[in-house]
């Protein structure tokens, strides 16, 4: 992974040296010199964000809709330090034969204390030698609004409605995925000849 960041750091170099030396020898408007200078120096920032997936960081985006739970981290909220909490998750995604990847990534969760205690109960399962299926149901943008277009139905600590949906705590910019633990089922074997 660092050679990556180092090939793609250098090309970025790379080009910002073309671009400054074409740039100056140009007879476009110093404006145009300018921007195109200042957009360059962006994209410096944009890669070194960009870039921080590749370094193992833990993702932010969707979970698998099925996974297997290889191991868990629950960093409660800390007012003091303004710290909002999370929810690290290991996993590995599974196919519809309940079969492993073998590619397993780190993802962050927002804190809710009913995902904490869910998922705390789910890392004993696994530290006394039971595998743990996990199945995630992210919230859509149209339930999302809707959610707060109802305000009241809203809980404090992301959990799930009269209608079983997950909701976001009152406050929240992040909404909280849906994430159910149970026991990892074997694998669907192929039927024999």
């Amino acid at each position: 992974m660092t050679t990556t960041l180092l090939a793609v750091s250098a090309a970025y170099v790379v080009m910002a040296l073309l671009l400054l030396s074409a740039g100056l020898t140009a007879r476009y408007a110093w404006w145009i010199k300018a921007s195109a200078i200042v957009v360059t120096s962006l994209f410096f920032v944009e890669v070194f964000f960009a870039s921080k997936g590749l370094l193992g960081w833990p993702g932010t985006g969707a979970l698998p809709a099925k996974f297997q739970l290889l191991w868990t981290r629950v960093v409660e909220p800390d007012l003091k330090l303004s710290n909002r909490g999370a929810i690290y998750l290991w996993v590995e995604e599974v196919d519809e034969n309940n079969v492993p990847s073998g590619l397993p990534r780190a993802y962050r969760l927002p804190y809710s204390i009913r995902l904490a205690d869910r998922t705390l109960k789910a890392r004993d399962e696994i530290m006394a030698g039971h595998p743990q299926e996990g199945v995630a149901e992210d919230l859509s943008d149209a339930t999302l609004s809707s959610l707060s277009a109802e305000g009241s139905n809203l809980q404090n600590d992301g959990g799930t409605s009269s209608e079983g949906k997950a909701e976001p705590p009152q406050g929240s910019l992040e909404p909280i995925p849906r994430v159910d633990f149970h026991p990892m089922p074997m694998p669907t074997l192929p039927p024999k000849p």
